[in-house]
């Protein structure tokens, strides 16, 4: 039989010398000739009758190649499924082999080559236990956004109507406006809120129906940039380019202001789509219900990102750095440089490390992700997606035509394998409540999303290129 012996570099690296000894390639190199022979149509020979030896010249040396690398790949996979070794990438030859004529008349007495390989060594997952303590990130300011929620509510159902009277803040504004120096003419719509200028929104304000204004259309929006200006400022179109100035006097045509809608029965019935809100009490616990959810699947989020990052800490999985470098580079040739990879490895290195403390969590907690569970989840997204209105009978027939998608359903189990870790690991460590602003959890949760996002980015170069 083939030899294999694994020479061991260090704790993750190997190498495999594979010896294949001519009585054992022999054979099979001449089976295979035969059996071509009989299907060989070659002229001037009737049909499976040319000589061996014309054969031979025709197709051993091929033969023999394919033989020795059909052989040699086997022994390694068979070497490397019964060591039961965690490999990474795939096998590599090693930079230095004895090079072979590989003539089917005058085979070697053996073959030998050696391979490269890249492992993870056998560790000891340290899970969290209750001697750690994190801290969840809750809103504390719950009924300060209800009443906003409330608000927004009676003002998306509220009745929109023409006021004389003086300006709001809240107002849409119609100013039709000439340009001081200049022939331009143009009809502003803004909302008197959204200006940015302080003094100039306070002139607004002072003002009612019918009176006249100079201002500056530049202050009217956030500064966007000259294209943005001109196009939904001052209403260009992208081939005009007449000059224009900013500076422009007309006349406050139109107030529009919205009537908020009151706390009423036909209010609630309109919002919650139900009878089973009827008084503010109950609209405000449903309002509460939903921005508690909303804060909960972020807080959690925060939580999940401690998990991750206290177990990567207490966890050292050493990788075959060289060995991995080596495989990108070698199975990747032309797409990606030596430079690219000692950029990006780091990052890659972290995030394999995770996926590996992923499945050893996922198979101490034996967690996995049920077809059930999947198609479930993609009904929930349907659900959403239509809000209830798509018929019953047609749910099934949507759900397989969205799990088509490979890719999708499988970022669609990771996802769901996430919450399962985290709810594993959150019953096993001690969480402590601490209110913060809504505020102050937006600026933090876009804080962490603008990490991730250059996370992502600092070896998504590689990702790719491994996806391949």
């Amino acid at each position: 039989m083939p030899t294999v012996i694994k020479n061991d570099i260090d704790n993750t690296s190997a190498q495999l010398v594979v010896t294949i000894t001519k009585d054992e390639i022999k054979p099979k190199v001449e089976s295979e000739l035969k059996r071509i022979r009989q299907k060989a149509d070659i002229k001037g020979f009737r049909h499976g009758h040319a000589p061996m030896s014309y054969i031979k010249k025709m197709y051993g040396t091929s033969v023999l190649v394919e033989m020795f690398n059909e052989m040699m790949s086997q022994e390694v996979f068979d070497y490397l499924r019964s060591s039961k070794l965690d490999v990474l990438g795939q096998p590599l030859p090693a930079a230095e082999q004895k090079q072979y004529e590989f003539k089917v008349d005058q085979m070697d007495d053996e073959y030998a080559v050696t391979y490269d390989i890249g492992f993870v060594a056998p560790f000891e997952f340290k899970e969290l236990d209750n001697k750690d303590t994190f801290e969840r990130l809750v809103v504390s300011n719950l009924n300060e956004l209800i009443d906003e929620d409330l608000e927004h509510a009676r003002t998306s159902l509220g009745e929109r109507i023409n006021a004389e009277d003086n300006i709001e803040e809240k107002d849409l504004l119609k100013v039709h406006a000439k340009e001081v120096k200049g022939d331009y003419e143009h009809t502003f719509s803004f909302l008197v809120e959204s200006i940015p200028d302080d003094k100039l929104k306070k002139q607004f304000l002072k003002l009612k129906l019918g009176d006249s204004i100079k201002f500056d259309a530049r202050k009217l929006e956030e500064d966007k940039g000259e294209k943005h200006f001109r196009k939904y400022i001052l209403g260009l179109e992208d081939s005009d380019e007449r000059e224009v100035s900013d500076q422009f006097e007309g006349t406050i045509e139109e107030v529009s202001r919205v009537v908020k809608a009151e706390l009423n029965e036909d209010f609630f019935s309109k919002y919650f789509g139900n009878n089973e809100v009827t008084t503010i009490e109950q609209a405000r616990e449903k309002i509460g219900e939903a921005v508690k959810q909303f804060y909960d699947v972020r807080s959690n989020a925060l939580l999940m990102r401690d998990f991750q990052e206290k177990i990567m800490e207490q966890n050292t999985v050493e990788l075959p750095e060289a060995f991995l470098k080596r495989w990108l580079l070698v199975s990747n040739e032309g797409k990606i440089t030596p430079d690219d990879i000692d950029r990006q490895y780091p990052a890659f290195a972290d995030n394999l490390r995770w996926t590996m403390l992923r499945d050893k969590m996922k198979a101490l907690y034996n967690l996995a992700v049920s077809e059930e569970e999947l198609r479930g989840e993609y009904l929930r997204r349907i659900q959403g997606y239509f809000q209830g209105q798509l018929p019953e009978d047609m749910l099934g027939s949507y759900i397989d035509r969205m799990m088509q998608d490979e890719q999708d359903v499988n970022n669609t189990r990771e996802t769901l394998e996430t919450d399962k870790i985290f709810e594993a690991v959150r019953e096993k460590v001690k969480i402590k409540d601490k209110g913060i602003l809504s505020s102050e959890l937006h600026e933090l949760l876009d804080k962490v999303s603008r990490k991730a996002q250059e996370e992502q980015s600092e070896d998504a170069e590689l990702r790719e290129v491994v996806a391949e």
